[in-house]
């Protein structure tokens, strides 16, 4: 799953946390990771659990916007 961040001054900081709860996490560009969470039992469960570790991590972190970006799959 990709993770978009709104300041990119702060993307290792967002990356060492989402590390801490277990994700796997790559940097891909300026302003996004690249994360994975082994542990979720499915794709639902990891997008879920992936919202709410974004959302902790905006609270101790106002002013700065993360957001899961979801791409269009072609079949």
């Amino acid at each position: 799953m990709h993770v978009f961040i709104s300041h990119p001054a702060l993307l290792q900081d967002l990356r060492a946390f989402l590390e801490r709860a277990e994700c796997a996490v790559e940097r891909c560009h300026a302003h996004d990771l690249e994360v994975q969470l082994p542990g979720a039992y499915s794709e639902a469960q990891a997008c879920r659990e992936l919202d709410i570790f974004l959302a902790t991590w905006q609270v101790n972190n106002p002013g700065v916007e993360t957001y899961r970006v979801d791409h269009d799959r072609v079949d």
